[in-house]
């Protein structure tokens, strides 16, 4: 029985990422772009609380405004427009909100009452050469969520989708596109389901389906191990299982351990949603029916997945990039990745360390997605910056600045995790 629904969580404080045999690259200098950005993500608890931070901590899309992909993310109207992006290519979502006049603490209204513009989407291409010398034409909006009564009637009527926000992605060919989800105003994880009408197509509206995962007493072993967490920041496939990373953090009545859990699709597809009767919304369309989350990797206390999950090059285990909660564990500017095996009974497995880290990580400006294209692992950093992670050849170098493309990166743009996708040519 759920013993509480739609419950305040308490946000931790952020902190780094890490781990051992080094490679020593300072992240270059950003200028005018460091100190808003830094500000936000220094005083984030958990990310979704800096939302509500002041005008530089809330998160919202922003405009590309060079090339063919000019498009405004806060519209979703473009609904001509089309890109020529195909082939093996990164796929990101900005986690900011969406209005500048709400100074990015909510997300754009739309025309119907309690209906919103939600994260904005993009693909890229880490090798496209551009006719004019730049890296305009790398770049392609895909549109941003329609938060609309898909949600649940309950989150149109009591205005929580202007506070909704997109944490990270995972896409599969069998599977599609998935995302990891946060209800500020209700504090409530989830999974989303998005639907991407033309893959080709510029500044569209994404339908989306959500399952919010379900509440329990912390101390119980049937609450789902994810309900509790303080933050959820990595989602990946590897083959058909979607995995969800959480940083070393714990949550109300639960230990600090990194975590990752193996997420039960079927529950969502094949059982859809689920009634409760401790609920006082009765929202049709809101819990997920049974537990989502099952262990499946465990880092021990105050280390966990800071960024995203992708696979190896062979396929044979999963990759996450891994950051200490704690500086006796690993040093708070440092981002590693970290091998995570599927565990071999019913036990979680160890991830052990793959021996590239990055140091000179700022605190707040993480990688936090990863990609794999064309057998090159690429990271994406909260402020658009493309590293090239050679877990090959054991090097990491700065690859491309896409904060260039977006007005007022400072303010409106937060990187939250990115996965590879395959667009068939036009």
């Amino acid at each position: 029985m759920i013993e509480e629904m739609k419950t305040v969580f308490i946000w931790g404080a952020i902190a780094a990422l890490g781990l051992s045999g080094c490679i020593d690259l300072e992240a270059p200098p950003q200028g005018d772009d460091s100190s808003g950005a830094a500000a936000d993500d220094d005083a984030e608890a958990g990310d979704e609380q800096s939302d509500d931070d002041g005008p530089d901590s809330g998160p919202t899309s922003a405009t590309v405004t060079a090339g063919d992909d000019d498009a405004d993310s806060t519209t979703g109207d473009c609904t001509d427009c089309t890109h020529e992006l195909s082939g093996e290519l990164m796929m990101f979502v900005n986690g900011r909100l969406t209005s500048a006049e709400g100074l990015y603490q909510v997300n754009a209204p739309l025309g119907e009452p309690g209906t919103y513009v939600g994260s904005a989407i993009y693909l890229y291409d880490p090798n496209l050469e551009c006719d004019d010398g730049g890296t305009a034409c790398r770049l392609a909006h895909v549109g941003n969520l329609r938060l609309d009564e898909s949600l649940g009637i309950e989150s149109v009527q009591d205005e929580s989708l202007k506070k909704f926000s997109l944490r990270d992605i995972a896409w599969s060919p069998t599977h599609g596109l998935w995302g990891a989800s946060f209800d500020v105003l209700n504090d409530e994880w989830g999974l989303v389901r998005i639907d991407v009408p033309d893959w080709h197509g510029i500044g569209q509206q994404l339908p989306l389906e959500r399952w919010n995962i379900l509440p329990g007493d912390p101390a119980s072993p049937s609450t789902d191990g994810c309900y509790w967490q303080e933050s959820v920041s990595g989602l990946g496939f590897f083959g058909d299982e979607l995995l969800l990373g959480v940083r070393g953090l714990g949550g109300v009545g639960i230990s600090n351990d990194g975590m990752v859990f193996r997420v039960q699709l079927d529950v969502m597809v094949d059982q859809g949603w689920c009634v409760y009767e401790n609920d006082p919304s009765q929202d049709p369309h809101y819990y997920a029916c049974d537990v989502l989350c099952r262990p499946y990797a465990d880092f021990g206390p105050a280390l966990g997945i800071a960024g995203d999950l992708e696979s190896s090059p062979r396929k044979d285990h999963a990759i996450g990039i891994v950051r200490g909660e704690d500086e006796a564990v690993m040093p708070f500017d440092r981002a590693e990745l970290y091998r995570i095996d599927p565990p071999a009974g019913t036990d979680p497995s160890s991830p052990a360390p793959l021996g590239l880290y990055v140091d000179g990580i700022e605190i707040g400006h993480d990688i936090e997605g990863l990609a794999r294209v064309d057998g090159v692992l690429y990271g994406i950093d909260v402020l658009a910056r493309v590293w090239k992670l050679d877990d090959v050849g054991n090097s990491v170098t700065m690859h491309d600045d896409l904060s260039v493309h977006f007005e007022a990166p400072e303010q409106a743009l937060k990187i939250r995790g990115a996965t590879t996708v395959v667009v068939d040519s036009p």
